[in-house]
Order: structure tokens, then C-alpha cells, then sequence
């Protein structure tokens, strides 16, 4: 277990609710959609201060303990904490969420990344924050003329695109999406299936939010199905999926 929520609560749109996410997974969360699962997405990446219950993320402690592998559950406080420990987070609402719609594609990649593109001194240059922008766009194929133009000129899956990228760019293993192929063409739907079954393979956790039951059905390795802010049933690749099941349970 890398992810999970404990007897969490908040407000009338989370209820005592409990789940794990694992190491080499997609978890998928479905239902309708005001069943609390986008407020749940959010409460993992610690954007949502629970009432009641933790978030724990397990974190490796080998700079800390000295011993290679160690690991420790720590609370999710926000979401610095939650970045710091390797967490990423796809909103629901692109546009207002998960991009600064006012500025660059180099910015909204970049902005994760710092620790990464900084010298040891704490200095940022431009041709080292370029690089990093360029290859991270690029390994998705992300159509632009310019890692400088606004973002707001990009399509709806190239401005996707962008937000996957300064997720993975700075080596988020841990994965909340949120819708996240919602407003994309076809194409681009397929590209990021790929991709997310690629990063499943690499050991990433990704927790898919959808309110696509067909996109959940073929993506997801276990499926929790909520309702009115509570986890209704648990349904698991192993014993197949059956639609008119899960949507009983969702209605």
C-alpha cells in the first residue's frame, strides 16, 4: 500500500470512508457525479482538509533512517507536503485547477519541476528550464510551435498534455486523476491510456476518478463504486466486471 484513507470525513460528500491504493495499480473510483468522488480525489492529494480521518502516504525514509527501503506512513497535510512526497494531482477542471491559463506552457511545466531544473547554488537558468520543458512536452507528443506560446492556444488534449507532463516530469509516482480524459478527441484519449497502463507497469499508482464506466471497466485493476459520499461496493478485475452490477449500485 502506497495511498489511503481512513474512516476519512467531510462534511455531507465524504463518509467514514476507507481505501487503499497499491503499488503498480489503477484504483478507479466511479458514479454519478455528485456522489463525492471528486471531492475525494482532492482530500488524497490534500487539497481538502478533512473533518474527520487521515490521508497516509507511505514514504521511503532511506535519506532519513539509513536503511534502504525503510518506509513510514506520514499524514498528507496539503498539497506541498503531498507533492514532496511524490504525489501529482489532474483536476477535474483543467482550465481553472491544473493550468495557470494566463501564462506559458515552459511555466505550467516547469513549475513542478524547480528542484529539478535549480543548480545545487538555487539558480534556475533559462537553457536548462528549457530542456526540461522541451522533453517533457515532447515525450507525449504534445503539438505546439512554442514552449513559450500562452497555453490557453493549445487544444483541449494538448493543454491535457501539458498538465500529464509536469506531473511526470518531476517523478510524481503517485497519480490522482480526476476525469482525466475529459474534453479529449479520441486520439488523444487513446495516447493517455497507454501511457497510464505504461506507468502502471513502471510501478506508479494511479488512482483514476471517472464518471465514464467504460473507461473505469477497461483501465481499472479494482473499481470502488461510491453514493452519496460513501464507498458503496469494492469490484475487482479478477472476478470481472459487470455493468448492470456496478450500476446498481451506483443509482
Amino acid at each position: 500500500t502506497v495511498l489511503e484513507i481512513k474512516n476519512g470525513t467531510y462534511r455531507d460528500r465524504i463518509i467514514d470512508c476507507s481505501l487503499s491504493a497499491h503499488k503498480g495499480e489503477i484504483l478507479g473510483i466511479g458514479g454519478l457525479s455528485h456522489c463525492g468522488m471528486h471531492t475525494l480525489g482532492k482530500a488524497l492529494y490534500g487539497a481538502v482538509k478533512l473533518d474527520m480521518g487521515n490521508v497516509l502516504v507511505n514514504r521511503r525514509r532511506t535519506e532519513e533512517s539509513g536503511i534502504r527501503g525503510a518506509t513510514k506512513f506520514e499524514a498528507v497535510r496539503d498539497e506541498h507536503f503531498a507533492m514532496r512526497c511524490g504525489i501529482g494531482y489532474v483536476a477535474k477542471d483543467r482550465d481553472t485547477e491544473s493550468l495557470n491559463m494566463v501564462t506559458t506552457i515552459r511555466d505550467n511545466v516547469a513549475i513542478a519541476g524547480l528542484d529539478i531544473i535549480k543548480t545545487k547554488f538555487g539558480l534556475i537558468f533559462s537553457g536548462r528550464e528549457r530542456t526540461y520543458v522541451e522533453k517533457n512536452i515532447d515525450a507525449l507528443s504534445t503539438k505546439y510551435f512554442s514552449i513559450d506560446q500562452p497555453v490557453s492556444d493549445l487544444s483541449g488534449g494538448n493543454k491535457q498534455k501539458v498538465v500529464f507532463a509536469k506531473w511526470i516530469g518531476c517523478g510524481s509516482d503517485i497519480l490522482i486523476l480526476d476525469c482525466p480524459t475529459r474534453g479529449v478527441d479520441i486520439g488523444v484519449k487513446q495516447a493517455m491510456y497507454q501511457l497510464l497502463y505504461k506507468m502502471k507497469l513502471d510501478g506508479k499508482t494511479i488512482v483514476m476518478i471517472s464518471e465514464e464506466m467504460t473507461e473505469l471497466m477497461g483501465m481499472c485493476d479494482r473499481l470502488l463504486i461510491m453514493k452519496d459520499g460513501r464507498i458503496k461496493k469494492e469490484f475487482t478485475r479478477g472476478d470481472g466486471y459487470d455493468e448492470n452490477e456496478i450500476i446498481k449500485y451506483m443509482i
